[in-house]
């Protein structure tokens, strides 16, 4: 089994424990209730979603990972509205990094003819920009804001690159949005969702590394992305 997707096995098992940890900390020693959140987003009115919204598009320039911020959201905001503002908040910030790399970040090109895997990668998004970016967006294989930088090295349509970050986020928005909700319900059930919601997950992630991995050597195309991201 790849490195990378052991990493992802582990940190999937991870969150799942850390929520029975985290629902059982709130029960015996915080007891932070849903009304209290409630209460305290009613009082920010109209500016809760706008200051949420502004922290995930500026996230990207941040060493902060794209998760802390999305179960916190799911925590103040709900299951579904949470899930709503990650979503939305999660394409700001990546449409934000990907035009600010594009217009600022020149140096790093994929020309190279060393660059192999890469090269074949850079046609597939600019022919077919919305599945490569729903794919990767996805599948196990680079990080989120990896992702972005390989894809501000492509001339592949922004609006292309928008759709496929937004529905290919969304399964892992909804996981995030419903773990922060939990975190404030000692519930059972909601353990057993999550754990439900994180198998699907899985599967679906694996279902599209298998399919990426036909198409290109995996390792081969993390290095040579290393490598771009080095300025080699």
């Amino acid at each position: 089994m790849n490195k990378q997707l052991k990493s992802f096995i582990w940190k999937l098992a991870a969150l799942l424990s850390v929520a029975g940890l985290l629902i059982l900390l709130n029960k015996v020693y915080f007891h932070i209730t849903p009304k209290q959140i409630e209460m305290w987003i009613n009082g920010l009115g109209f500016w809760a979603p706008v200051i949420i919204l502004l922290v995930f598009t500026i996230r990207p320039f941040t060493l902060v990972p794209l998760s802390i911020f999305a179960i916190a959201t799911g925590m103040i905001f709900g299951q579904y509205m949470g899930t709503l503002y990650i979503v939305i908040g999660t394409v700001l910030g990546a449409t934000a990094s990907f035009i600010v790399m594009k217009k600022f970040f020149k140096d790093a090109k994929i020309e190279d003819d060393s660059k192999e895997t890469l090269r074949q990668l850079k046609k597939d998004l600019e022919s077919h920009g919305f599945k490569s970016v729903l794919m990767l967006r996805v599948a196990p294989v680079l990080n989120f804001d990896l992702v972005t930088f390989v894809c501000s090295k492509t001339d592949v349509y922004l609006w292309k690159y928008i759709a496929g970050t937004a529905l290919g986020t969304l399964p892992g928005s909804f996981m995030f949005g419903f773990f922060g909700s939990s975190l404030l319900k000692l519930n059972p059930v909601n353990l057993i969702i999550l754990t439900v919601i994180i198998i699907v997950i899985a599967g679906l992630s694996y279902v599209m590394y298998k399919q990426l991995g036909k198409k290109y050597n995996l390792l081969k195309l993390q290095e040579e992305i290393k490598e771009l991201k080095n300025g080699n």
